[in-house]
């Protein structure tokens, strides 16, 4: 119970709220697992709650016209699924959600979430924030997705991952390259997951990250990557902003 509670805090959807209002939901048998491969969520069901990570990863897929799935995103812990429709008007899935690792997830139905609303009005204020984020980070995904070349997606990815290990660090990009150093990031998951959020044949991602070691940008240590030269591959990035 302690673990769900904590995971549960620590979410966007529940930070700063008394643990009373989420308390119940912290029992063990609201728990389900999951194994990697199993299809969570199938793309076109009914949105009738949330689903909370507790452990393990996930992957978002929507499916292609010629039936091709195309992995949309990645979600771990104390990520939300779900939360984007529960209020519109059409509440159905609009991709499905697959196990990339084995896990364990907590699910609160629609219902039950409105009574917790209407309970404590901050948590109002989180879905919205947390919709509002969603958004942002829906647009950073379409910037990574229009990058022309094998060689400036795979870059942007990079340096979207260092980006987050720096601002849980409270620094920005802008920041490391003003210092020497050679950062490295690990890849959250296989790089055969990597090439599908990429969009990419995995052959293709791996012939690049070759080329791109080979020219002198990264270091490939199993799925740790070290980024030799920031400035490269972060040119064109808009690293003023960060």
């Amino acid at each position: 119970m302690k673990k769900v509670c904590d995971v549960l805090k620590n979410t966007a959807l529940f930070a700063n709220l008394d643990q009373d209002v989420y308390y119940t939901y912290c029992n063990s048998n609201l728990v389900r697992v999951f194994w990697k491969g199993d299809l969570i969520i199938q793309e076109g069901d009914d949105c009738e709650g949330i689903i909370v990570i507790l452990d393990g990863k996930v992957a978002t897929l929507m499916t292609s016209p010629n039936g091709d799935y195309s992995t949309l995103d990645l979600l771990g812990e104390n990520d939300v699924f779900g939360d984007n429709l529960l209020f519109g008007k059409r509440r159905k899935y609009q991709c499905s959600l697959e196990a990339a690792t084995n896990g364990k997830y907590l699910y609160i139905s629609r219902d039950k979430l409105l009574e917790m609303i209407a309970e404590s009005p901050r948590l109002l204020s989180n879905v919205l924030a947390s919709l509002s984020d969603k958004v942002n980070e829906q647009d950073q995904r379409i910037y990574l997705l229009s990058q022309r070349s094998l060689r400036k997606k795979i870059s942007a990815y990079l340096i979207g991952l260092l980006k987050e290990d720096l601002e849980e660090r409270g620094t920005r990009l802008a920041d490391e390259l003003k210092v020497v150093s050679t950062p490295a990031v690990v890849l959250p998951v296989t790089k055969a997951m990597v090439a599908k959020l990429l969009a990419m044949p995995r052959p293709s991602f791996s012939r690049e990250l070759i080329s791109m070691e080979r020219d002198g940008l990264i270091k490939v240590s199993g799925r740790i990557i070290w980024l030799l030269d920031l400035k490269e591959l972060s040119a064109g990035q808009g690293i003023e902003d960060f």
